[in-house]
């Protein structure tokens, strides 16, 4: 699975989880039922998220994982690849040299 499929997907449930434990606190006040049918969804959809987190978000290249700044990361911490395009990064990160 490509990094963009994970990232969409991981958006995905947790909106899903998110969206259900709302509604199971909104609209479930009168029914115990639809309450805990909507705390389920929830937590089945983080506990899917998780998952999917836990396998897939790993460097295309090297393999390294990528838990901490997953949606923000555009360079693996490891390798220093581009997620996207593969490409190593030239020079000193953009300090000069004294």
């Amino acid at each position: 699975m490509s990094l963009e499929t994970v990232r969409k997907v991981v958006t995905a449930g947790f909106s899903i989880s998110i969206g259900a434990a709302m509604f199971g606190i909104f609209f479930g006040a009168g029914n115990e039922q639809l309450k805990s049918y909507a705390l389920t969804i929830a937590i089945v959809s983080l506990l899917f998220t998780m998952a999917v987190i836990m396998k897939w978000a790993r460097c295309p290249w090297c393999g390294g994982s990528l838990l901490r700044g997953f949606f923000k990361n555009k360079v693996c911490p490891h390798c220093k690849r581009d997620l996207t395009t593969g490409k190593k990064k030239k020079g000193h990160g953009g300090r000069g040299r004294k």
